[in-house]
């Protein structure tokens, strides 16, 4: 019984101290999606992730690796602003992104992507900033947000019709705040403890 009151207290203690952390890729479902190499195919105006949201006023894009340059599966929002909208707020958030090798006229690539970063709300701007890209994956990152983080929206490349290609998104999701049931396990256990105690030291 013990055991079982100590195993419990620590396993209320630690389940409330633990931060959540993931980094999402889009290789399985990129392959599951489109197995062949080096074309790319129209999705959705959505798809989801575990943890965040990819939406856009146009439809979203899966680009397979040896496309235009591509590495990696990689999605872009085509014809609009592409959103990363997570499903709880976050921390902390980095995307790793690029842009076509080619324009459709055979000239590079080299674009200017612009990053508006959303409060918990999914309204209030925390900051926006813009980056500059071309064939190259650049790693944005922004966890100096004085608010939870509810979204991401990178706007379309200046002069094209397509956002950043997208390869990856990490993000921190904040420690959770112990429930009331949490803390009601917890104080019983401590009671029970403590009651223990008191019996081994009391004759």
């Amino acid at each position: 019984m013990k055991k079982f009151v100590l195993a419990l207290t620590l396993t209320v203690l630690l389940g409330n101290a633990r931060a959540l952390a993931d980094t999402q890729t889009f290789h399985a479902y990129g392959a599951a999606m489109l197995p062949e190499r080096g074309v790319s195919m129209n999705i959705a105006p959505s798809v989801a992730f575990p943890g965040f949201t990819l939406y856009t006023s146009g439809v979203v894009q899966l680009a397979s690796p040896e496309f235009d340059g591509a590495t990696n599966y990689e999605l872009l929002g085509n014809q609009g602003d592409l959103t990363i909208a997570f499903t709880v707020p976050q921390n902390s958030f980095s995307i790793s992104l690029r842009d076509f090798k080619y324009l459709p006229d055979g000239t590079p690539a080299r674009g200017l992507e612009m990053i508006t970063v959303f409060g918990a709300d999914d309204t209030t701007v925390l900051s926006t900033y813009v980056v500059g890209l071309n064939q190259s994956i650049i790693t944005s990152t922004d966890s100096s947000e004085s608010a939870p983080i509810g979204a991401v929206n990178l706007s379309q490349i200046s002069g094209e019709f397509w956002t950043g290609l997208l390869q990856s998104v990490s993000f921190s999701t904040p420690d959770p705040t112990p429930e009331p049931a949490s803390l009601s396990l917890l104080g019983i256990g401590v009671l029970a403890l403590a009651g223990m105690v008191r019996r081994k030291l009391i004759p």
